[in-house]
């Protein structure tokens, strides 16, 4: 029966190669992997590329590519590269010192004018990750000025955590002065945050215990990610002693930690406290961190009493992704049809599909982009969706 299936597409196709390219596209789309998703992320961003000169995501293939493990879609998007694109770029290099292939990115370190001693801070950590003393200690020798003990604590304790041997990063942690151990343990929680490992993090709380902005700030993020809700109480304590310059940015990440661990009112509460233009974004997401319809009334009323602030197109995208993360794409659905413009509906679907991958429903994502029409924002879709896949 499946041989018929596919034989019947191929002989309804007029163009063999079309045929292909759709072929791959449905299969993709009835068993989903990122590894496939990431396919059709490059596929569409081959097909724009001639067709537009504006920008297409480069950049961010090579950052989902190389922590998917796809070496051959990241080198391949690689000569696309910035020297501006250094996210990318660590990424990158990262996952071929994880493959031990870095010689295979030598003319592309050239092209960016950089260097492997110049990301030593990525290799380290990779090196101490899979336990290649040999290469960590060659990598000590080439780098000239050689790294600070702090830095190379960072290393140790970064490498251990990517590793799970959270004893052995909290011994290294230990060996370090006191005055130094609280901003260790956040820069490592921070770069894990960044880098979508945010429960390899969780041992490092217990050393973020300063009113000091970046630890609560890190804190949060931890919260935030591991729904933690004693992490969550302790940053709404630490508020009250966050200096004025810092509070804008901080108060911020305390209520989205308050929203993902199931206290909306606290967030909500919060929320109001600051000036109103600065209430429509946290109030979006407060509804996307805590998926309670009791969120969503409480923005629409702050939309009549409130629209200079709180209309509907200033809100759009951030509504769009909380109500298909609270389980109510058809709402959803009703916001993107309303959109007066081809650019506004495509960007309203990104958000719709990316949102739907986060939840772990890749073949709905999947079908979601193919509604993008326009070629440069259909590979932005899909590298959204490809990007929000676990390998």
């Amino acid at each position: 029966m499946r041989r018929l299936v596919l034989a019947a597409l191929l002989l309804a196709a007029p163009n063999a190669g079309i045929a292909q390219e759709s072929l791959t596209a449905l299969m993709c789309q009835a068993k989903p992997t990122q590894s496939c998703a990431l396919d059709m992320a490059a596929d569409a961003i081959r097909t724009a590329a001639p067709l537009t000169t504006e920008n297409l995501p480069y950049g961010s293939m090579v950052e989902a590519a190389s922590r998917a493990g796809r070496l051959d879609l990241a080198l391949e998007f690689a000569a696309q590269l910035k020297k501006t694109d250094s996210i990318a770029s660590a990424d990158l290099i990262a996952a071929f010192a994880r493959a031990d292939r870095l010689a295979d990115l030598q003319a592309i370190l050239s092209r960016l004018e950089t260097s492997e001693t110049k990301y030593a801070f990525v290799i380290g950590p990779v090196l101490v990750e899979l336990g290649r003393e040999d290469k960590l200690a060659a990598l000590l020798k080439a780098i000239q000025p050689p790294p600070d003990p702090f830095q190379l604590s960072y290393w140790q304790v970064l490498g251990h955590l990517r590793a799970g041997r959270a004893a052995e990063a909290v011994k290294h942690l230990g060996d370090v002065p006191e005055t130094e151990r609280e901003e260790l343990a956040g820069l490592a929680a921070e770069t894990l945050y960044f880098g979508g490992e945010t429960e390899r993090a969780k041992p490092m709380l217990p050393y973020l215990t300063s009113s000091d902005p970046s630890a609560v700030r890190r804190k949060a993020y931890i919260a935030t990610k591991t729904k933690d809700k004693a992490a969550a109480d302790a940053v709404l304590v630490s508020l009250a002693q966050v200096p004025p310059d810092d509070y804008p940015y901080i108060v911020l990440e305390v209520i989205y930690a308050l929203a993902a661990t199931g206290q909306w009112q606290k967030a909500i509460d919060l929320a109001q406290t600051l000036p109103a233009s600065d209430r429509v974004y946290a109030f979006v997401n407060v509804a996307e961190h805590a998926r309670q319809p009791e969120v969503f009334a409480l923005i629409e009323k702050a939309m009549r009493d409130d629209p200079a602030n709180f209309n509907r197109d200033r809100m759009a995208n951030g509504l769009v992704r909380a109500l298909t993360l609270s389980g109510y794409l058809p709402v959803a659905q009703t916001l993107i049809d309303s959109a007066t413009n081809d650019y506004d509906k495509e960007t309203l679907i990104t958000f719709a599909a990316a949102a739907l991958a986060e939840m772990g429903k890749p073949s709905e994502a999947l079908q979601f982009t193919q509604a993008v029409e326009d070629p440069r924002r259909k590979a932005w879709a899909l590298w959204e969706v490809a990007s929000k896949m676990t390998p």
